[in-house]
């Protein structure tokens, strides 16, 4: 494996480059129904104020993909709310939004490897639950969840009426 990628935490003046990337990987799918784009407001939102984008850069400095973790804290979709869980734990959880992965750079692992550094970063003081939702037609992504340790809690209907995985990774519990 490749250990020259360089992976960090993105700031504002990567959001263009971070929506670049998703778009691009976006117009190449051809389920578009796998992944919803977030908007270039949503992406400085997650950079700025509710969380934060981890983003991989291959040796010549070039973003391979990026993956967004977001602090809903009491927000109507905090996933926590999916599990029945009580308000003062819904500020304990974080979101692994969505990770994207250039097509010409798949197979390093990427998604994995920008999971491990987002939960490197993640204060485990402070959030107890990594949840994400994948795609039931999406196994890339919901094994690279389960090789990490998340478990599928439930399938349900999230995002206008799309099949979604509920995952959910305790920790320092």
């Amino acid at each position: 494996m490749n250990d020259t990628w360089t992976f960090r935490i993105a700031k504002k003046e990567d959001a263009e480059e971070i929506s670049r990337v998703m778009r691009e990987v976006h117009e190449q799918m051809e389920n578009k129904a796998l992944f919803a784009p977030s908007s270039q407001e949503e992406i400085l939102a997650h950079i700025e104020a509710e969380g934060f984008t981890v983003g991989a850069y291959d040796p010549q400095g070039k973003m391979a993909g990026h993956f967004i973790i977001r602090y809903p804290m009491l927000a109507p979709d905090n996933l926590g709310r999916d599990l029945g869980l009580p308000e003062s734990e819904l500020l304990k959880v974080a979101h692994m939004e969505s990770a994207v992965v250039l097509p010409e750079y798949r197979g390093h692992h990427l998604q994995i490897r920008m999971l491990k550094y987002a939960e490197s970063v993640i204060d485990k003081k402070k959030f107890r639950y990594f949840m994400s939702t994948v795609s039931p037609d999406n196994p890339a992504s919901y094994r690279s969840l389960e090789a990490n340790g998340y478990e599928l809690m439930m399938t349900k209907e999230k995002y206008g009426g799309l099949p979604r995985r509920i995952y959910c990774k305790k920790v320092g519990i």
